[in-house]
């Protein structure tokens, strides 16, 4: 067996500042460990799902490189979003250390899958532990900025007592395969046929995400355009909630749209990935 690295992850080697012939052993050593020589945590948070605290429910997330971040496409159906994505342009996520971590734990789950998944599995039975102690739910969000079919790795299943949720834009046919306890809310796009793809997943009694904003790149006036569509109530002729109040998605109403107003770079699309209001 080879112990060189494939040359198509020579880009993620490069943001790392790794050399392109480090062999096998020694990059593992390089992402599933810290500079310090500790075990790297697969599992994190934000300030988001830590709003869920208050409702008695435990979230941690995923984070690895979202679009091709790392010269590896971990969102298969990314377009417009990826400029955009929250998982690169806002709060710490923004900070070069949570870059490197975040292609660090891509370049580990694509080469050394096997232990990737041990640990990360083994990480969820301590949170699931952790949020008992506490009388709360445990949940998790395997995507945080990523879209992986978790589902085919078995990680739901593992833990039945643990709720999983997630944004995807794969459509309801690519996703036939999900658990009970791994809700998935498909995010609209730019693309043509991502509405009818939305209606699909709404009609089967799933959620679909709307991320929306007013004719300005200004915060207030997104958060004004969210407003705005969650008063009138409807969206293509099925209920709204509000996407921005919690991230707890399993707690949706089935059938809804979640209207999310936009931040970070998605201010600033111009792809149509954000639905434009005027305020």
């Amino acid at each position: 067996m080879s112990k060189t690295v494939p040359h198509i992850y020579r880009g993620a080697l490069a943001l790392l500042g790794l050399p392109h012939d480090i062999t096998l052993p020694e990059l593992f050593r390089a992402v599933a460990f810290t500079d310090s020589g500790r075990p790297r945590n697969i599992l994190g948070s934000s300030v988001k799902v830590e709003k869920g605290e208050k409702r008695g429910v435990l979230t941690a997330v995923v984070y690895m490189s979202p679009g091709r971040e790392a010269g590896i496409n971990m969102c298969p159906m990314a377009a417009g979003c990826e400029a955009g994505c929250l998982g690169t342009t806002t709060g710490r996520l923004r900070m070069p250390s949570h870059k490197r971590a975040r292609i660090s734990k891509t370049l580990w789950f694509m080469l050394f899958r096997d232990h990737f998944l041990r640990r990360l599995n083994w990480e969820i039975v301590g949170h699931a532990m952790t949020a008992e102690a506490f009388d709360m739910t445990p949940a998790v969000r395997l995507n945080g900025s990523s879209d992986v079919k978790w589902e085919s790795f078995g990680v739901p299943q593992a833990h039945p007592d643990v709720e999983f949720y997630d944004y995807t834009k794969l459509p309801a046919k690519a996703r036939a395969g999900v658990p009970a306890n791994y809700r998935l809310t498909y995010s609209l796009s730019e693309r043509a046929d991502s509405m009818a793809h939305a209606i699909e997943w709404l009609e089967a009694g799933g959620n679909a995400a709307v991320v929306v904003a007013g004719e300005s790149a200004k915060l207030k006036d997104s958060k004004a355009a969210a407003a705005q569509m969650l008063e009138r109530g409807t969206f293509r002729d099925f209920p709204t909630v509000d996407g921005d109040v919690t991230d707890i998605r399993f707690d949706d109403p089935p059938g809804a749209w979640v209207v999310l107003h936009a931040k970070g770079g998605a201010l600033k699309d111009t792809t149509g990935f954000v639905v434009r209001i005027n305020n």
